[in-house]
């Protein structure tokens, strides 16, 4: 809770892309679909801009390698761990995600994609000449049966999606998907972007099958590669389908050019890395950035026979970090909060630890327009000023920042800046040096809860500065399934946390901020925070959500929630000299799917 700011009356600017609008779409065309504005790429466009479409069809593989293992090739339920491939390549959707527009997709397996906003009802005609790799067509009847089986058992956002909704086929190409009762205009564009991400799978292979079981059975799938081999936990290899009904179609030129891809899986990335180097694998994803800045002097990277390549994270990187239990105390309380915080010397880690690779989490919409880096506008701040039990009076000047620290390892302004605060709350340091609560005399400690030792570097660092003032913390390091327990539980002190934003944030942000929300693991209950989530919920177009959306970012921050911790902002790859991609990268994406082999 913080006082009022007073006396009340740099704006932020939101780089937009040009086929952006700020009102509510209509459908104007049925080959794509725009949550906001209008598609960029024009009706029969021939190709999406990041790709070559005259690239040719290779005759290499593509050998990656992964560390860990997998035991099913199902990756549409929770259930097991599963291959990547199988959900990239085998199978598609029915609009394909544009890589240069957010919330924007063209229509693939869809031919077209209707929405009658009025009546609640969205229909989608799969294309004619879309076929299974046995030959066979996609029916409407796949269609039914795979919205019908995804929305009863497969994943949480399936089944999200599919709520409420009655199918109806309406011939041999066409379904209805009719939304429930009183579902808003806005509501009904949301639904229509996951609907249109719905996968399609045959009817005819799945019918008898137990979909929740674990399988090593090759999968049936229409996408432009089929599985060919399986070594169960250790290798899957996925070759091309040569008569991929999408090769010509504007979502399917240029894409998916090389012969083979293989996927295998090693113990550590160590390993990994010394099969690229000695050419038995080709492709490998680093992610220590310590290993890409001092491991790599070998002789295949100093030939250029292996490439570091580097490329920005495209997508809302979110906050990672140690979320506190707000229904113990003190975490209750935001001074002690904001002091523990205050104690991670992140600049010094980075610098000694990470030789400067990593960034700071700042934003619970990190790496994108809504993040509230900046100080707040006029408008922003008369916002702010219906809810000052959100925001102490410096929230209003500037932007909030995660503590900084003059990076020496021995900020002694820092520890008296968190001694003062506790000092606030009730707590002092007792004649033994002990941090201790003034009335009843019992030490600070607590413990942090992870199910992997990937933070305890980090954690080292911020458990030297709280013991110095005397605090006891302490690392939990469970395996998957007792972390998931204590976690429902919600029987912790802190929690690490990292949440992946969404590019329009929504309905999903009720779950992790709204009072009594599921995935509220804070247990952090406001009014004020309920009130700004609605509003972020009912924003038209994407200048009232992204103003929703850093206002809610602003509220966030200012109460000390998390412990941020850091991102990398870069995909680092280790690479084989044998492939060539176009030199424009796309907006929203990695691109890979225009690779193609240099040997051609």
């Amino acid at each position: 809770m913080y006082p009022r700011k007073r006396g009340l009356g740099k704006a932020l600017s939101a780089v937009l892309l040009a086929s952006l609008a700020t009102a509510p779409a209509t459908l104007a065309r049925s080959d794509a679909f725009s949550l906001h504005g209008t598609p960029a790429l024009p009706e029969g466009f021939s190709h999406f801009p990041h790709v070559n479409p005259d690239a040719p069809l290779g005759s290499c593989s593509l050998r990656s390698v992964l560390q860990g293992s997998f035991d099913t090739l199902n990756p549409f339920t929770l259930r097991g761990r599963f291959v990547m491939g199988v959900w990239s390549w085998v199978y598609e959707t029915l609009m394909v995600d544009s890589p240069e527009e957010p919330l924007v997709a063209y229509g693939h397996l869809a031919e077209k994609a209707e929405l009658d906003e009025a009546a609640g009802v969205i229909r989608f005609t799969l294309r004619e000449q879309a076929r299974w790799h046995d030959g066979r067509p996609v029916t409407a009847e796949d269609l039914v049966f795979s919205a019908t089986l995804l929305g009863s058992k497969g994943r949480p956002h399936f089944r999200a999606a599919m709520a409420g909704v009655r199918l109806e086929q309406l011939d041999g190409r066409s379904v209805a998907f009719h939304l429930p009762a009183g579902t808003t205009p806005t509501q009904a564009r949301d639904r229509m972007t996951r609907l249109g991400s719905f996968f399609v799978l045959p009817k005819h292979y799945w019918e008898g099958r137990d979909f929740t079981a674990l399988t090593m059975d090759p999968p049936l799938g229409s996408g432009p590669y089929r599985v060919t081999a399986v070594e169960p936990g250790r290798r899957v290899v996925f070759d091309r389908v040569e008569d991929w009904w999408a090769r010509d179609l504007p979502t399917g030129r240029g894409r998916w050019t090389i012969a083979r891809m293989e996927v295998q899986y090693l113990r550590d990335r160590v390993a990994a890395l010394e099969a690229v180097l000695a050419d038995r694998a080709d492709m490998m994803r680093e992610m220590d950035p310590r290993r890409w800045a001092t491991g790599y002097d070998a002789e295949a990277v100093r030939s250029g026979a292996v490439r570091k390549v580097e490329q920005p994270h495209w997508y809302v990187t979110g906050m990672n970090g140690f979320a506190f239990n707000l229904r113990r105390a003190p975490f209750d309380d935001v001074r002690v909060r904001q002091a523990l915080a205050g104690l991670l010397d992140f600049d010094w880690a980075n610098k000694a630890l990470f030789h400067g690779a990593f960034r700071r989490t700042s934003s619970y919409f990190s790496n994108s327009p809504m993040a509230a880096v900046e100080a707040p506008d006029a408008a922003e701040r008369a916002a702010m000023a219906e809810f000052p039990e959100l925001f102490p009076p410096e929230a209003y000047d500037a932007a909030w920042t995660p503590p900084p620290t003059d990076g020496s390892g021995r900020d002694r302004a820092a520890l008296e800046r968190a001694i003062a605060l506790l000092e606030q709350a009730g707590w002092v340091l007792d004649d033994r040096g002990r941090m201790v609560n003034r009335a009843t005399g019992q030490p600070l400690r607590f413990s942090v809860l992870a199910q992997s030792t990937a933070q305890q570097a980090l954690l080292t660092v911020w458990f030297r500065g709280l013991r110095r003032i005397g605090i006891e913390p302490s690392l939990e390091v469970l395996d998957a399934a007792a972390f998931t327990d204590r976690q429902r539980k919600r029987e912790f002190d802190l929690i690490y946390r990292f949440i992946i934003g969404s590019s329009w944030p929504g309905e999903e942000q009720r779950s992790y901020w709204g009072s009594g929300g599921p995935n509220n693991l804070s247990g952090f209950a406001s009014p004020g925070v309920d009130t700004l989530l609605d509003r972020l919920v009912r924003a038209e177009g994407v200048d009232e959500m992204q103003r929703s959306a850093r206002l809610l970012d602003r509220a966030l921050q200012w109460q000390w929630l998390t412990v941020p911790s850091y991102y990398e902002p870069n995909r680092l790859t280790a690479l084989r000299d044998r492939y060539a991609w176009p030199a424009r990268a796309p907006a929203y994406a990695y691109g890979d799917d225009a690779w193609w082999c240099k040997e051609n």
